[in-house]
């Protein structure tokens, strides 16, 4: 890979706009990645894909142009503000990071101060994506042992709010302080794959129902 001594790294700043629209915007990803381009002297190409989920790189045709240049030699490196636009999918970050390293090019997340163009940032990026990935598990993992549990006792699967594990309402609770929308909310459980309390799919509707009744407990002391 190109030395910084010798000449500007030559990197592409990839900007997702989510389907939401309700995480980190686009502005606050193209300052960021400007930012960080100022401080270390880089010479910065803004790549902005629109409405793109993170669930998988397909479909994503401005990311998909951005590996080729790399490829290519085209850039040296593809830098993110935030690693979650770049992918949520733990076998899809894996296969780009062994990519970057074939093809000698680097991989940037502003968030986590991943830089791979180190052993060490390369190391650290692989764990990133394996923890997270074992987080959605494990939440998923214990919505269906509640929900067979409460089948095998009562005869019948979780419907309610109050029924859903105490990590899921936790996560829809921490969702909405950061100030999400409730669509916003059902958007990032379905990307992130939280079954529901009846295996059906997250609408704004049921994340409201989640916030509601946490409130009528609240209120009546439950």
């Amino acid at each position: 890979m190109k030395q910084i001594t010798e000449e500007p790294l030559k990197v592409i700043g990839y900007v997702r706009v989510s389907t939401d629209k309700q995480e980190i915007g686009p502005e606050v990803q193209v300052e960021r990645l400007q930012a960080e381009a100022t401080l270390k002297g880089w010479t910065l190409d803004i790549r902005r894909e629109n409405a793109a989920s993170a669930k998988s790189l397909a479909n994503r045709p401005v990311l998909a142009e951005a590996l080729a240049d790399l490829k290519a030699g085209r850039a040296d490196a593809l830098a993110v503000a935030k690693l979650d636009r770049l992918s949520r999918n733990v076998a899809d970050f894996a296969a780009m990071l062994e990519t970057a390293s074939r093809q000698r090019w680097a991989l940037v997340s502003l968030d986590l101060g991943i830089d791979t163009s180190s052993t060490t940032g390369a190391f650290t990026a692989q764990i990133t994506a394996a923890v997270a990935e074992m987080e959605r598990k494990r939440i998923g993992e214990r919505t269906r042992e509640g929900m067979a549990k409460i089948k095998a006792t009562e005869g019948k699967h979780m419907g309610r709010s109050s029924e859903l594990p105490t990590e899921t309402r936790e996560l829809i609770h921490a969702l909405k302080a950061e100030g999400k929308s409730l669509r916003g909310i059902a958007q990032a459980l379905t990307e992130r794959e939280v079954p529901t309390a009846n295996g059906g799919k997250w609408y704004a509707s049921t994340v409201k129902a989640v916030l509601e009744s946490a409130t009528s407990k609240t209120l009546h002391g439950n």
